[in-house]
């Protein structure tokens, strides 16, 4: 067993406000318990999420009872990003982050914040791209991400501040209209911004092609050290953990040493944006996929200030990894027919193997529950 004695932050807030059917009875880590991925993830304390879109909610029947069933927290796919809160200025539309966020409640589920800013050209509107006078482009990205941040405030514990600073492949900064025109310091100005609106969240810079230390890894640290020397109010990074097989070299002790050298900071971390897409052609694709992620839980487990581990969709009826590299890569927990994959297991036993012994995790949640039972209402 392992010996994570702390919940995390978010996920002790949320006990505090969970009915008590959110809330599992069950030893996890006890032989034969049959524990969902919610519910045993409660007990070695961190949260487990999912990215969510609201149209699924209501367009298939299948979608939210298994969302809810195996998931304590859940991200905005694409509904909380710029282009789709105000794509044209001045004119925002929450209505379908607010459903998610609705579901969230409804559920007893956290709430991640994905995100206030994705400076990639194809990832903001027009106007936005069109703005090169520096004053001007400082007023858009003030009026949104005060906007915004307002908006979700109380509702969302963490935010995706900045996604993506770096080049995909390299250190270098990504070239588009925020670093041309207002350099470097536009990642600290989204930082304060943020906080500004929302002071209670906490902040990410979120990145991928991380995970396993090398250039881009030790750029991102050095860039992390430079906002903190500044006194920016950065909490933490997260790490997005897109495995493409056969392109990723799974290695879980790399990972490891990667999300210590970064907690070292004195920062939160969280696998953000999880998945693992297949290579057709091996026979044993179902296990290595399994491995996977039970290597990468697993690790993150093994360092307490990873406090959150959300996958990028969960079932394979529904994934971004379909349209952008073609079908048949099914790289999510469940199957196209809502049915728990090799992959779904794997994770749950990283999991369980997280849970201390005795079972202090299930002990903590029944002393939260016990709190929240005795305080008085507001």
């Amino acid at each position: 067993m392992g010996s994570r004695l702390r919940l995390a932050p978010a996920l002790t807030a949320l006990l505090l406000a969970a009915p008590a059917r959110a809330l599992s009875g069950v030893d996890c880590a006890a032989p034969g318990a049959d524990c969902g991925l919610r519910d045993v993830a409660v007990q070695a304390g961190v949260l487990v999420g999912s990215a969510a879109q609201p149209g699924f909610l209501t367009g298939d029947p299948l979608y939210a009872p298994a969302l809810a069933a195996d998931f304590n927290s859940l991200t905005a796919e694409n509904e909380m990003k710029w282009q789709a809160l105000q794509p044209s200025q001045g004119h925002f539309n929450f209505a379908p982050a607010d459903a998610l966020v609705d579901f969230a409640r409804q559920n007893a589920m956290a709430v991640r914040g994905h995100t206030l800013l994705w400076a990639d050209p194809i990832r903001i509107p027009d106007y936005v791209n069109a703005t090169t006078d520096p004053a001007s482009l400082r007023g858009l990205l003030q009026d949104h991400i005060t906007t915004v941040a307002s908006h979700f405030a109380g509702e969302v514990d963490a935010w995706d501040v900045v996604n993506e600073p770096f080049e995909v492949t390299s250190g270098a900064f990504r070239s588009n209209v925020f670093l041309d025109t207002l350099g470097p310091s536009y990642v600290a100005e989204a930082f304060r911004l943020a906080h500004a609106a929302d002071p209670g969240a906490k902040l990410f810079l979120n990145e991928v092609l991380v995970e396993f230390g090398g250039a881009k890894a030790d750029a991102l640290r050095v860039l992390v050290q430079d906002l903190l020397a500044q006194g920016v109010p950065l909490h933490g990074v997260g790490f997005q953990t897109h495995l493409l097989d056969p392109f990723t070299q799974i290695d879980g002790a790399a990972f490891e040493a990667t999300l210590r050298s970064f907690a070292d900071l004195g920062l939160s971390l969280e696998i953000t944006e999880m998945d693992v897409a297949l290579l057709n052609s091996d026979p044993d694709r179902l296990q290595r996929q399994r491995d996977t992620y039970e290597t990468m839980v697993a690790a993150c487990l093994r360092v307490a200030e990873c406090e959150r581990i959300t996958f990028w969709g969960f079932t394979d009826a529904h994934t971004w990894i379909d349209g952008t590299f073609g079908p048949g890569r099914a790289p999510l927990l469940l199957d196209a027919a809502y049915a728990r994959k090799p992959a779904w297991f794997g994770v749950r036993d990283a999991l369980v193997a997280g849970v201390p012994e005795p079972a202090v995790g299930l002990l903590l949640a029944a002393a939260l529950l016990a709190a929240r039972r005795r305080a008085p209402r507001p």
